[in-house]
């Protein structure tokens, strides 16, 4: 897939500040929803705790693995190892009766690995003690996201669209998510203009807060040329939805916006956009039109690999 034609555009736009703040454990109510009824082993519990963990951190992420299946199918937990298990995160030959304290510090190594983050010592101890290990190595985590978000304004200041450059992972990708409805930015002039739209769209884990704006028209022209790019879907949130592999150039924008038909009930789409490089018109145009909180060193930070 060819890179994102956006990274030279915004090098050239972004102008001031620095990044984000380290967290403690987060998450935990959304982790103690993800916890198997009582009388289940804690291998079970591990597996359905990292995999909403990833969930939190990773949407529309697609597995690039297909392991033999670790629980068997139907069995209590058998969906979350399945999927753990296809993003690389179960330790060799892990299995319900192998798992130990060994295996879950194992489990959270690979997965603060992913973005060079410290897990949590792990402690153990049963259900509670597992789910506070979790939101200790998903708090590492979340202070160590670098994502990017580049969103457009139509009519009255709404978000007519919300981008998010995410390099910073295993499959780096563009996100696209579903704009709140009537979400807009505030009153005043000033970076905290963004505040509200930032606040609206954050997770608990994967947050928010370096950010470029612009009116529709242009802030399109970060990403590709309408009429002549395209789409390359990678995965959606909710999975399974039927997407075709690429949408064509005329339903661009329609893509971004979340108004294309296909889209009905997607929340997040990843992917790409292929097509040709955007020129050197179009940056003139930008440079007076985008609106950010970051400066040259910070869009490095937030567009680098792991």
């Amino acid at each position: 897939m060819r890179r994102l034609a956006a990274l030279t555009v915004v090098l050239a736009l972004l102008a001031t500040a620095g990044w984000a703040a380290a967290a403690d454990g987060v998450c935990e109510p959304q982790l103690r929803r993800a916890l198997p009824l009582p009388g289940v082993s804690d291998g079970v519990v591990a597996v359905e705790l990292l995999a909403e963990a990833v969930r939190q951190v990773e949407p529309a992420l697609r597995p690039w693995r297909n392991p033999r299946a670790p629980i068997p199918a139907g069995e209590r937990g058998a969906e979350a190892a399945r999927f753990v298990a296809s993003v690389g995160l179960l330790p060799d030959g892990w299995s319900l009766e192998t798992h130990d304290l060994d295996a879950w510090q194992a489990m959270h190594a690979r997965f603060a690995g992913w973005y060079r983050a410290t897990p949590a010592r792990v402690q153990g101890g049963g259900r509670e003690g597992m789910l506070s290990d979790m939101a200790a190595t998903l708090g590492a985590v979340s202070a160590a996201l670098r994502p990017l978000v580049v969103f457009a304004t139509g009519r009255d200041d709404e978000v007519t669209f919300f981008a998010v450059i995410w390099n910073w992972t295993p499959q780096p990708r563009l996100l696209l998510f579903e704009p709140a409805p009537g979400l807009r930015l505030a009153e005043g002039r000033g970076h905290e203009r963004a505040e509200p739209v930032l606040g609206a769209m954050n997770g608990c884990a994967l947050r928010f807060e370096r950010f470029a704006y612009a009116p529709e028209d242009l802030a399109i022209g970060l990403f590709g040329q309408q009429g002549e790019s395209v789409f390359r879907v990678v995965a959606s949130d909710p999975p399974d939805a039927g997407l075709p592999a690429v949408f064509g150039a005329e339903r661009l924008m329609d893509v971004f916006r979340f108004d294309d038909p296909a889209l009905a009930g997607v929340r997040v789409l990843s992917g790409g956009v292929e097509g040709p490089s955007i020129g050197a018109g179009t940056v003139l145009r930008l440079l007076g039109a985008v609106r950010t909180n970051i400066n040259l060193d910070g869009i490095f930070f937030h567009t680098a690999f792991p």
